[in-house]
């Protein structure tokens, strides 16, 4: 068993790869929504939805082959809509927790966004880690890395 001192520097060294996975794919997302909007033309909503498809599915590769190292989980399928559910369970929470704050609370919209944002963030982390990335069936014996 490992000592707790272990436990929390393997959880933070997670949370940073999480979290630079994360701020990769916001860079991503936000360039295919620049390219999408001024050299495809295409309108805002349109361009949002093509940048945040392409961060998603880069965070999804980088999560999957650098965060939780599931490169040889089996049931890849599963994998990709476990992510696209997670995926848009963070956009409820986002929406959620704006609404409350702000139409319910009187919060500012930035505060309220980026609050809700951060708090959704870490909900999700841990709903990748331990529903998407890291159920039994994921794991290979002899190659799973914590």
């Amino acid at each position: 068993m490992k000592n707790l001192a272990e436990q929390l520097r393997n959880g933070t060294q997670l949370l940073g790869k999480y979290g630079l996975s994360s701020l990769t794919a916001t860079g991503v997302d936000f360039m295919a929504f620049h390219v999408a909007l001024s050299w495809l033309v295409l309108p805002a909503v349109q361009s949002t939805v093509v940048g945040r498809s392409v961060g998603a599915a880069i965070a999804f590769w980088l999560q999957r082959q650098w965060v939780f190292q599931q490169v040889q989980a089996t049931h890849k399928w599963v994998l990709i809509v476990k992510y696209i559910s997670g995926v848009l369970l963070g956009m409820g929470l986002n929406v959620v927790g704006v609404w409350l704050l702000h139409n319910l609370a009187g919060w500012q919209p930035w505060p309220a966004r980026i609050f809700s944002a951060l708090i959704g963030w870490f909900l999700i982390f841990l709903f990748n880690k331990y529903v998407v990335f890291d159920p039994p069936e994921n794991r290979r014996s002899i190659n799973y890395r914590t």
